[in-house]
């Protein structure tokens, strides 16, 4: 070696490495010689061939081995490092690695804790509400309490067309309302006048048929009273013929029932005249047929109801009415009302608005069923016992009316009774005047 202090010098300068803390192995390697620092605390033989090892070898150092050249020739320079400084400043980033990523898990978990209660759970409460809106549930008010300005936003648009479904579905219900009223309205009108039209046919084929008989019996009664003109009243002959002729009368005033019903005979010019003294009149010939099981009520109004008809077509309404009040009750008894009053507005619908004079007529007898009801008007059609009535009485109250102007509705319970109601086109004041000048 030239330099002949070189292994004191390069062993004090290993020392001084070995001394700074982390070497704990020192060396060079000059050629065949090798030079240590006995500082060293591993000993030769654990040194590793290789130029770097680190943490697997099992003794916690680290060796690298690093060629120094000098200006004659290259040394090798081979240190060993202790790994726990190392291995703990590896261990403390790690800590400082888990600590982080267990802190962003946490404000993960926090955000996403944060982002469910203010956007997630007004959301989905939201979409809740919405196909609650969507299943007609138009009733339930989005009331969505939230910190963002979207959500809210959101919830507004939704409340609005909210309210616009609960308005478009009251009008669609009103509308569907309205529709099946007037779809009842047009039957109940369709069914009337198809009663009316029956009741007119049969009135028709009624009036034929009476003029034809009236024609039979006019020369019977006429004969049967000129041949009981001549018999003497002694004479076997005379009760037969009048037995004859009281049948034929009876046969005229059928046939003039009839007519009446059909509107074939020659009435009576219409005047205006008050219900009042008309209806009093009829029920004193009422009063004396009732049984007297029967009670009769007369509730009759101080105002003046004056119509525009016949007087006595209006008095055989009366009658009518009451006497098929009063057969209703003749075995159990009960009560018959009669009402007259003046009336703006008809409790009726089929009734047009105006100003009526109402005649109502009420019994607490068996009632009627359906059945009974959907016929009453029709001729001929009774509910009595064979020979105990013609079915023409109401059949010829329903004519009168009609005629009149008028309309008649009626409402039955079985077991509670029935209610007949008049209603007659009031007169008014100038139709008055003019009558009585």
């Amino acid at each position: 070696v030239a330099d002949p202090n070189f292994p004191e010098r390069a062993t004090a300068l290993l020392d001084g490495v070995v001394l700074s803390g982390q070497v704990v192995y020192a060396e060079v390697v000059d050629g065949s010689r090798r030079l240590r620092s006995p500082l060293s605390i591993v000993p030769p033989s654990r040194y590793r061939g290789d130029d770097f090892y680190f943490g697997d070898h099992g003794d916690q150092v680290y060796y690298i081995s690093h060629p120094v050249k000098r200006a004659d020739r290259s040394v090798i320079l081979r240190l060993g490092f202790d790994e726990s400084p190392t291995l703990g400043r590896i261990a403390a980033a790690k800590r400082r690695v888990l600590a982080a990523m267990a802190a962003f898990t946490v404000l993960s978990i926090a955000v996403a804790i944060w982002l469910s209660a203010v956007i997630a759970r007004p959301m989905v409460r939201l979409q809740d509400a919405a196909k609650r809106v969507a299943g007609g549930d138009f009733h339930m008010q989005l009331q969505m309490h939230s910190s963002i300005r979207e959500v809210r936003e959101l919830n507004d648009h939704l409340e609005r067309m909210r309210q616009e479904l609960v308005g478009t579905n009251d009008r669609l219900q009103l509308e569907i309302r309205e529709r099946e009223v007037s779809e009842q309205k047009r039957g109940e009108l369709e069914r009337r006048l198809r009663h009316r039209e029956r009741i007119v046919t049969i009135g028709t084929l009624a009036g034929g048929v009476a003029h034809e008989f009236n024609n039979i019996m006019t020369p019977i009664l006429l004969f049967a009273q000129l041949a009981l003109a001549e018999l003497p009243r002694e004479s076997p002959l005379a009760k037969d013929l009048m037995r004859i002729v009281a049948a034929a009368h009876r046969a005229r005033s059928l046939v003039t029932r009839i007519l009446t019903f059909s509107r074939e005979m020659d009435l009576q010019q219409p005047r205006i005249f008050s219900l009042r003294p008309v209806v009093e009149e009829a029920l004193a010939l009422i009063r004396a047929t009732v049984p007297a099981n029967i009670e009769i009520e007369a509730a009759i109004g101080e105002e003046d109801a004056a119509v525009l008809g016949d007087p006595g077509q209006l008095q055989q309404v009366v009658t009518n009415l009451c006497t098929n009040a009063y057969q209703a009750m003749r075995r159990s008894g009960g009560r018959l009302a009669v009402r007259v009053a003046t009336v703006e507005n008809a409790a009726d619908a089929s009734v047009p608005p105006g100003r009526y004079a109402l005649l109502e007529v009420s019994d607490t007898g068996h009632g009627m069923n359906e059945d009974v009801l959907a016929h009453l008007f029709e001729p001929f059609f009774t509910t009595r016992d064979v020979g105990e009535g013609t079915g023409l009485g109401l059949s010829v109250v329903h004519g009168i009316v009609t005629s009149m102007g008028g309309v008649i509705s009626v409402e039955s319970v079985e077991l509670r009774g029935t209610v007949f109601r008049v209603y007659l086109p009031a007169a008014t004041a100038f139709e008055r005047a003019r009558a009585l000048s």
